[in-house]
């Protein structure tokens, strides 16, 4: 079933395995690689390894973190207040990713309505909490445990 394989996917996205070098993150964030190369001496941002050539790498975390940090430097904060910023921003996608790795059971879409299935309803095992796009607004509502 496709939705079955939607929330698989979605549980399983190995996004500790997604690694890029330097000159993609610097690609793909708009800071250079001499910038990058300072944010992780002064401890900013880490690479995940450096491989037998000397060449960093990072990981995906690592490369939403510059982006962050990169955004929060173009509105005027210090590169001291960016990072703190980023750093805590980085703490609530954390707690989102494992709310939704623990919770999120299935996704479905068709012409009649889109749902995210979050699992039993702790008070009433016997149902499940289901999360609804109405009028393009999330609503809430109990289901019959399947």
């Amino acid at each position: 079933m496709l939705e079955n394989d939607v929330a698989n996917f979605l549980k399983k996205v190995p996004i500790d395995e997604m690694i890029l070098g330097i000159g993609d993150v610097a690609r793909v964030t708009g800071v250079s690689t001499s910038q990058l190369r300072y944010w992780e001496r002064k401890g900013y941002i880490q690479s995940s390894e450096l491989t037998e050539g000397g060449n960093r790498k990072f990981s995906y975390k690592t490369v939403i973190q510059v982006k962050q940090i990169k955004q929060f430097l173009d509105q005027g904060y210090t590169l001291s207040s960016a990072v703190a910023r980023a750093r805590k921003r980085g703490v609530y996608a954390e707690i989102l990713r494992s709310f939704f790795e623990q919770r999120f059971i299935r996704l479905t879409a068709d012409d009649h309505q889109e749902t995210i299935d979050l699992g039993t309803f702790d008070p009433e095992p016997a149902y499940h909490l289901v999360a609804y796009r109405q009028d393009n607004s999330w609503r809430f509502r109990l289901d019959p445990a399947k």
